[in-house]
């Protein structure tokens, strides 16, 4: 395996509330409550890593915990805690 295939290429919430098909990656990826993740090559958008492999992940109903000196749900069982 090559190592830019671990790349992180991108990462997202879902936030639209009007996106619904889960068979379509591109809209899925956006679904109010989603995580996305995408490993590989980000260099079409923008990103420096060129490698021929890119993989997208859609999640649903996760729980999202943002750590730092204190601990905060931001998402849970797909549902945002508060607006942003």
């Amino acid at each position: 395996m090559r190592r830019e295939n671990a790349n992180i290429a991108e990462i997202g919430i879902g936030t639209n509330d009007r996106a619904v098909r889960p068979d379509n990656i591109l809209e899925s990826e956006k679904i109010l409550g989603t995580i996305h993740v995408a490993l590989g090559d980000n260099s079409s958008f923008g990103g420096k890593v060129k490698t021929p492999f890119h993989q997208d992940f859609v999640f649903f109903r996760l729980v999202l915990i943002f750590r730092d000196s204190s601990e905060e749900t931001l998402m849970k069982d797909g549902k945002l805690s508060r607006s942003f």
